[in-house]
């Protein structure tokens, strides 16, 4: 099965975040706070199995086997529970060092003389990097099994699954032939092993990559009667207010060539309005409520439509259609990801959707309508239609996360913050930025517009209360905050002549043709979106 070159990025990405992650325990697990270690009898066991110094070589071959259970992983449920497991097996040794460490007299066996230098110098460097202090129960054991058991159960066909098991076996032995550990270390760390494969199962429970404290199949359904009413009544405006490109009074094309910046703006802001068409997607398949389902339904195809309009658009122009920057590629690919059963991704949606609409309407959509090369009673009437029907987009949002606001007030609504998609936008989101922002100013947008923007969001819980003890609102009010500065920043380096819109412009450049040798055009069809024209794919 070949693997797409973005997938074995995020999977190396992935493996060197669970390095980090064994580093970690590892540490803490070194630094001794209840006393010094405690020295535990050789029984006679550990005295009649030899020092082999050659196995120093197995052992050390956790490292490249969990990059391979890695570059193998067949679905993010999977790799979830694998990461899971890894995490678990670590932090659970981690707490037996910390209250009770041990350590193994490895002065009973010196390093023997007549060594190959290669095996001398790993011995050497392992004794030197890996203390005594942290014996029982053996993290490499624990790790090894913890590995190999989430790693066999995805492996196809069913044989293959037992050479991870026989890895964890060899591993299991060297710990001792290396007299790193007592013989007892090695069942404990199995035991820690097959605990941590075990969490990992109930932490991951179903074939989404969704922990079970946030897929708790809550849909989305208003509580509040005023609420309710105001949807009912919502729901009757947008159905009679649907509209079709046909209505509007298109000019006949061919028209003017438009800058190739330009072009490249149109066809970003193509890709942010069908993120929005597939945001709403998900909201209406999680709604409870026939009201709201059929109300995301109507966005969806709303902003499909917007998407279209401004596809027409680059149509009349004979511009051609682009593939979408890296940061639209990432959160696009995204989407594999979310999961309308998980409350944190519901509730991370809601509140994305409105925020970024606010910074579309503060900033690009305006700076479109005014552009020479757009400026006309046609393209006025598209996007007057589109900032009517983002009216409406709004305030259903701001309902619901109303609503959620009053659910998961305080500590409750701390797990909301445990969603790996969060971490995933707060990567993608500064890219989209750079991609439109950067566009957009080279041909003459000013920073500064989008301050007034940044501080309504900002003040926004003084007029919905609900939002002071939401903690996901929290994140998106530091995510304002520094898109505030950055904008600051950015405008007076501007004004100053500091910053050099043709590097970052160009800097754009080189991320889109990353996105698309790391995604290729699978992407776009993937998620059901027009190809782009061969000549710029």
């Amino acid at each position: 099965m070949l693997i797409a070159p973005v997938e074995v990025a995020k999977r190396i990405g992935l493996w060197i975040l669970g390095l980090c992650v064994i580093v970690f325990f590892y540490g803490l697990g070194k630094l001794e706070l209840f006393g010094a270690p405690h020295e535990l009898p050789l029984t006679a066991l550990d005295r009649a199995i030899p020092f082999v110094p050659w196995t120093v070589w197995l052992y050390g071959t956790i490292t490249w086997a969990s990059l391979a259970a890695w570059l193998t992983v067949r679905e993010r449920a999977d790799a979830a529970r694998l990461m899971s497991a890894i995490a678990v097996a670590s932090a659970a040794c981690a707490l037996v060092f910390v209250v009770w460490p041990t350590t193994f007299p490895r002065g009973l066996y010196p390093l023997p003389d007549g060594l190959d230098p290669r095996t001398l110098a790993e011995l050497t460097e392992l004794r030197d990097d890996d203390s005594p202090s942290n014996c029982f129960p053996s993290l490499h054991v624990a790790l090894a099994w913890g590995i190999a058991l989430t790693w066999s159960s995805w492996l196809r066909p069913r044989a293959l699954g037992a050479l991870p098991l026989l890895w964890a076996v060899v591993v299991s032995v060297t710990t001792i032939t290396t007299k790193q550990h007592y013989v007892i270390d090695v069942p404990a760390g199995m035991a820690v092993g097959v605990l941590a494969f075990w969490a990992a199962r109930k932490i991951i429970p179903s074939a989404r990559a969704t922990p079970f404290f946030l897929r708790i199949g809550e849909r989305l359904e208003p509580r509040w009667e005023a609420h309710r009413g105001r949807l009912a009544k919502l729901r009757e405006t947008v159905e009679a207010g649907q509209w079709s490109l046909d209505e509007i009074d298109w000019p006949e094309g061919p028209l003017p060539p438009l800058d190739p910046t330009l072009v490249r703006l149109i066809n970003e802001l193509i890709y942010v309005e069908e993120i929005a068409g597939l945001n709403f997607s998900i909201l209406s398949r999680a709604s409870a409520s026939e009201d709201l389902r059929v109300l995301y339904h109507l966005f969806a195809v709303e902003e499909k439509r917007h998407a279209d309009g401004l596809r027409k658009v680059l149509e009349l122009h004979e511009a051609p259609l682009r593939p979408p920057g890296l940061g639209n590629s990432m959160v696009l690919d995204e989407f594999d990801a979310l999961d309308p059963e998980s409350v944190g991704d519901i509730y991370l949606i809601a509140t994305a959707n409105p925020v970024f609409e606010t910074m579309l309407d503060a900033g690009t959509v305006p700076f479109l309508r005014t552009h020479p090369a757009l400026k006309s009673d046609w393209f006025e009437d598209f996007v007057k239609r589109i900032t009517r029907d983002e009216a409406a987009h709004m305030a259903v949002n701001w309902m619901v996360i109303r609503e959620a606001g009053e659910r998961y007030a305080g500590l409750r609504g701390l797990r909301l913050l445990l969603n790996p998609s969060i971490l995933r936008g707060m990567i993608a989101v500064p890219f989209m930025s750079l991609d439109v922002y950067s566009l957009a100013h080279r041909l003459g947008y000013r920073f500064e517009t989008l301050l007034p923007a940044f501080g309504k969001l900002w003040r926004l819980h003084r007029r919905y209360g609900e939002l002071r003890s939401f903690p996901l609102w929290w994140v998106f009010r530091l995510f304002t905050a520094a898109g505030a500065v950055a904008t600051f920043v950015t405008a007076g380096l501007v004004r100053m002549g500091l910053l050099f819109v043709r590097f970052w412009t160009a800097f754009t450049s080189v991320t889109d043709l990353f996105a698309r040798l790391a995604w290729g055009r699978g992407l776009l069809s993937k998620r059901g979106l027009p190809a782009p024209d061969r000549a710029t794919s």
